[in-house]
């Protein structure tokens, strides 16, 4: 048998408590595509560090050639072989430089610097142009060329490397089809040349049809690992593991509660399935005729008083997407929105929260946290109206806000125990100015802030949050990851918006975090809470119902009694479409026939393109 290119075992990462891998082996070997598949969270992205020497393992060894392989850098994986295209192809060209340029960068920064001569750098990217076949002019901008022209670029330097092992991070994301299957070409041509490839998607299609074999990780481990032929339910299958089913105890229950919280779980279930519209709460939310994305099927959707909607689907199914239309962080792609009966049209994030919709990001860091800003402020932030009095901020509302949230979700950290903190004096004053000074809000007391929607990092808010300390006035960034989480979750719920919008709000955060935000979101009563998340297990912890999406379509709607495994790894590969949502009263179809393409239990909707 072939010596493997590039073998891993016993590969371990861990940052503080949290384990990112946690024994990993593999293999993959020249000529061979090798898939590697999981859900957020399951270890990608650490694993790929590792492989191109961005950063070292905790445990472990890694071998290439049958060689010890232990790279200080991403120079030496690449001087040793290892050549990685990641996803975001921007980090891989230098805007205001040309196309051979770009081809060239190696010898460039290594081989002379700027005593190269522009005939030198040409003739070396003619070179590595035409052996990639690559039909772009060797002195355009790259930055005026399409992200699938840039990733071509990348690509081919990569490839000129002679390497050994080429690792594709999502190579595909900002791909059209035909680009995806040029792409394609070019891969299986690589690996026919000798090259050892790992492939990284969540497209199962593109899984299925170029890898000779796929790795599945879980929770930083090896799930499985599949030889072609392929099956995409099998592997959703082996990336969502086993998960407990709705009846039984959840993550969000003590071991004393759990007796309970299984009669509970179970009686919920019952009368969710059981109940007509007529005894459910009344609809707040309604979406006709939308769309994930341009091109997709069109469908309805409702959800009412009182109820968690969850969503599902594998990575890029369009859960974000949807829930960003939802929340006015991006347009209505086409159809219809209403609100308690009155139409509802975000045109931006702020004009969702005056109407009463909150949605919390998926991305907490780059979207919901400001460094160097207190818990107390964090809190405050999409409040500001209610905590101010004649254009000042009221420090001892804030704390009051900020300690209400702490107590209620149980916040940990400097100063901050599991139970609300007692009053603080002595403080110094926030330095930001109050908001107010444009619109209004239909959210109890909110200020001008777009919150988690609008992302916080270009905002100008001058000043500090108060001298950093302890308890509410400590560092956003002291807090761990869930800890972090609770406070942005909590100061929707401080807002008591009408809906609240979870996009995938237990990514990095512990068992703990997560049952803490749980229980608490489920205690929520009145509003309609629309939870989004590739991990069917959060959902059926948290959820009413269950809505699957697969590729930008909803593949099926379930009560949370019948969302196993087994029926949401068919859903949410596609290989299986509900057509009867459980619970529900039947379409105004007539029997005999269907509507294929909407939601189940919903009638075709032609919404026209916003």
């Amino acid at each position: 048998m072939t010596e493997p290119a590039i073998a891993v075992s016993g590969l371990s990462k861990t940052y503080g408590a949290t384990r990112a891998l946690d024994g990993v082996t593999l293999d993959v070997r020249p000529g061979e595509i090798a898939g590697l598949i999981g859900t957020n969270g399951a270890g990608k992205s650490t694993l790929i560090k590792v492989l191109s020497g961005a950063t070292r393992p905790s445990a472990g060894t890694l071998t290439l050639g049958g060689r010890r392989f232990a790279p200080n850098s991403p120079l030496d994986a690449q001087a040793a072989g290892v050549q990685t295209v990641h996803q975001n192809i921007d980090d891989g060209v230098v805007f205001g430089t040309t196309v051979a340029e770009n081809l060239t960068l190696d010898s460039i920064a290594q081989g002379g610097g700027w005593f190269t001569t522009r005939r030198s750098i040409v003739a070396r990217a003619r070179s590595i142009a035409e052996a990639a076949r690559l039909p772009l002019p060797l002195d355009a901008p790259v930055e005026t060329l399409p992200a699938s022209a840039r990733q071509q670029i990348v690509l081919a330097r990569a490839l000129s490397r002679q390497a050994r092992l080429l690792i594709l991070d999502e190579p595909t994301s900002t791909l059209s089809t035909r680009e995806a299957d040029a792409l394609a070409v070019k891969v299986r041509e690589a690996a026919a040349s000798g090259v050892a490839v790992l492939y990284v998607s969540h497209r199962l299609a593109e899984i299925e049809s170029l890898c000779d074999r796929v790795i599945v990780l879980r929770d930083g481990r090896v799930s499985r690992t599949f030889t072609a032929p392929l099956t995409g339910a099998a592997i959703v299958g082996a990336m969502l593991g086993e998960f407990a089913a709705p009846a039984t105890a959840s993550a969000t229950t003590s071991v004393a509660e759990s007796a309970t919280a299984s009669a509970t779980a179970t009686a919920s279930a019952t009368a969710a399935e059981t109940a007509t519209p007529g005894d459910r709460g009344a609809v707040v939310l309604a979406a006709t005729g939308i769309r994930v994305a341009p091109g997709r099927e069109a469908f309805d959707l409702e959800v009412r008083e009182g109820e968690v909607l969850g969503v599902t689907g594998l990575v890029g199914a369009g859960k974000t997407e949807l829930l960003e239309q939802l929340g006015g962080a991006r347009p209505l792609v086409s159809g219809e929105l209403r609100l308690d009966g009155a139409p509802y049209r975000p045109r931006d994030p702020h004009a969702a929260i005056a109407a009463g919709v909150a949605f919390a990001a998926e991305e907490r860091s780059a979207q919901a946290i400001v460094p160097g800003w207190s818990v107390r402020a964090h809190v405050s932030l999409p409040m500001l109206r209610a905590h101010s009095r004649g254009g000042l901020l009221r420090r001892r509302s804030e704390a009051a806000a900020a300690r209400r949230v702490a107590g209620r979700f149980g916040v940990r950290g400097p100063g901050l125990s599991a139970t609300a903190e007692p009053g603080r004096s002595g403080a110094t004053e926030s330095g930001r100015p109050a908001a107010g000074a444009t619109g209004t809000s239909g959210v109890p007391g909110t200020g001008t802030s777009g919150g988690d929607q609008g992302g916080m990092s270009g905002r100008s808010r001058g000043g500090t949050s108060g001298r950093r300390g302890h308890g509410i006035e400590a560092p956003i960034e002291t807090l761990s990851g869930g800890n972090q989480q609770k406070v942005v979750v909590g100061r929707w719920l401080e807002a008591a918006p009408r809906v609240l919008l979870l996009d995938e709000p237990f990514r990095g955060v512990d068992v703990g975090a997560r049952a803490d935000i749980g229980r608490v979101v489920r205690e929520a009563a009145g509003m309609v809470v629309v939870v989004a998340s590739s991990d069917p297990q959060e959902i059926v912890e948290l959820a009413d119902r269950v809505l699957v999406l697969h590729d930008g379509t909803p593949t099926g709607e379930l009560a949370v009694a019948e969302a196993t495994p087994e029926r949401l790894a068919a859903l949410m590969s596609g290989t299986e479409t509900s057509t009867t949502p459980p619970g529900t009263e039947t379409s105004t179809t007539p029997p005999g026939t269907e509507a294929p393409t909407t939601l189940p239990g919903t009638e075709t909707s032609t919404g026209g393109t916003a």
